[in-house]
């Protein structure tokens, strides 16, 4: 059977606001579907496209394939088998035990050695992750922290407007975790395997890492959890997960619980990152915090090593 493969785009600026082109793109995964095609969602769906496509596909027997389980409250037909495809761990997983041996997990961290409160790996530009970064940036709760940002986008920044504080703020430039403006390349950014070895050393430096998700916080997105979660586990670093509620839901399901509670709005995560700063700020209260997380980074781990596993039992 074919299967016809579709990356689903919007605009950056007004997610899920279906203009034609939009409409235009995923009326091909209708027709494919229609003609008795597979039809592969890659990476991630906004409710309204998924709204699109179930009633155009209505009482119709066929094959979809996403990357995570849809959300319950979405429409599911009888006729419609979905398959979910866990990519990125299938792809990752057979060099988890080669990447045990090289990084030993960091159960006893000493906070003397650390020199930064976050580390925050901030990928390409997305309108939920720019939202994110503004608040952060101007309440200056990464002062003391390596993370990465890429380069402004003037024409979608006129959009984010998530509080009448918070304007745009085009002179943030572009850095990298090296703490430079070196934009890296394609190849770099994807490259996930060597990325677990590069981003090892400046794990060492922080008190905890930031999980920012692919369209963290917007509900109204699938759920699809990134390859992002891999590194604090693999590191035994202590983290903190910024994602939807899908994402927070697949990865309780999982059994991977983030060493602070998840929170589901900017707000809650602004200053749940405060928080941690301030306690940061105590030696004493920063071991304490730190020695706390050993259970919980031990427990990640071995959920994370049998995740393949139970993956396959549809979970």
């Amino acid at each position: 059977m074919q299967t016809f493969s579709i990356l689903l785009t919007h605009p950056d600026c007004n997610i899920g606001s279906m203009d034609e082109d939009e409409q235009r793109l995923i009326q091909t995964a209708v027709d494919a579907y229609l003609g008795g095609a597979v039809v592969e969602f890659k990476e991630f769906i906004h409710r309204k496209q998924w709204d699109y496509f179930h009633q155009r596909t209505k009482n119709k027997n066929g094959k979809i394939q996403v990357f995570c389980p849809l959300p319950l409250d979405w429409p599911v037909d009888k006729g419609m088998e979905v398959e979910v495809l866990h990519v990125w761990l299938h792809k990752i997983s057979s060099e988890l035990k080669q990447i045990k041996k090289t990084f030993p997990t960091q159960y006893d961290r000493q906070v003397g050695s650390f020199d930064h409160d976050f580390i925050l790996p901030y990928g390409s530009w997305q309108h939920e992750r720019e939202i994110m970064m503004q608040a952060l940036e101007r309440l200056n709760v990464l002062s003391r922290s390596i993370y990465s940002r890429p380069p402004q986008k003037i024409e979608q920044q006129k959009h984010i407007n998530f509080d009448y504080l918070f304007p745009i703020h085009s002179e943030a430039v572009p850095q990298t975790i090296e703490q430079t403006t070196k934009t890296i390349t394609h190849k770099q950014r994807f490259g996930h395997a060597s990325n677990i070895f590069n981003l090892f050393n400046a794990s060492k430096t922080a008190h905890c890492w930031v999980v920012m998700e692919n369209h963290g916080l917007n509900d109204d997105m699938l759920g699809t959890v990134s390859e992002k979660i891999l590194y604090p586990i693999l590191y035994g670093v202590p983290f903190i997960y910024v994602g939807n509620r899908e994402q927070r839901r697949t990865l309780a399901r999982w059994g991977i619980h983030p060493n602070d509670p998840f929170r589901s709005d900017v707000r809650g995560v602004v200053e749940q990152m405060q928080w941690l700063h301030s306690i940061f700020r105590d030696p004493k209260l920063a071991q304490q915090w730190q020695d706390h997380q050993g259970k919980r980074i031990v427990s990640n781990l071995q959920v994370l090593e049998n995740l393949p596993d139970l993956l396959k039992l549809g979970n």
